[in-house]
């Protein structure tokens, strides 16, 4: 999906753009950021930048994808340190603080109205989504089989969970901007996150 043209032999130079291009897209916003600032940023020409990217769209459309792959990365490689399935559901969200508080591209794009007007953004949600919803799913299935957790359908239970998650992050938000958000509203946004986990842990783990 993500438009990509003329790079074979050159990743080298497609890695730089797409990180510069991640920073100022992260600091200044879709709207607020040209295909010239990038461009200068690279000490490139625009038409070397528009040789690896048609428009910016489908530069933005990489950097989502970049920072959704490392996302997705990062909480594969943490959930296999872990066995047991409680730990697991507080270090999943954590992990998912913590990209929400880094990955700015990804996180003000999940909370804006862009992709309501482009398909293919709103295609990416639904990606996004599914993908937390199947990582999470397997930590409800994991502690299903061993015995540790009493569940009945682990995937709806997943969706809820991380519906209600989403909820509660945007209680904290409140329609501002995310790069208006201080320290202060991070933290209350993870504590309530952390105790919500910790309520759901406990009603969901076997009483035998």
């Amino acid at each position: 999906m993500v438009a990509i043209v003329h790079h074979s032999g050159n990743f080298e130079k497609l890695d730089a753009i797409l990180n510069v291009a991640q920073k100022r897209l992260g600091l200044y916003g879709f709207e607020k950021t040209t295909m010239s600032e990038i461009a200068a940023d690279l000490n490139l020409s625009k038409a070397s930048l528009y040789y690896y990217f048609p428009d910016k769209e489908s530069l933005w459309s990489a950097v989502l994808a970049k920072e959704q792959t490392e996302f997705f990365k990062l909480i594969s490689v943490r959930m296999q340190e872990f066995r047991d399935p409680e730990v697991m559901i507080s270090e999943f969200v954590a992990l998912r603080h913590e990209y929400f508080t880094t990955f700015l591209n990804l996180t003000k794009f999940r909370f804006s109205d862009f992709y309501q007007i482009r398909p293919h953004f709103r295609e990416m949600i639904g990606q996004l989504k599914q993908l937390e919803s199947e990582q999470f799913t397997e930590i409800l299935k994991r502690g299903k089989k061993s015995g540790i957790f009493s569940i009945k359908k682990p995937e709806e239970t997943a969706r809820l969970f991380l519906d209600i998650l989403h909820g509660l992050r945007i209680t904290v938000i409140r329609n501002r901007p995310i790069l208006e958000l201080t320290q202060e509203d991070y933290d209350l946004m993870f504590k309530k996150q952390k105790d919500f986990a910790e309520l759901f842990i406990r009603s969901i783990k076997n009483k035998l």
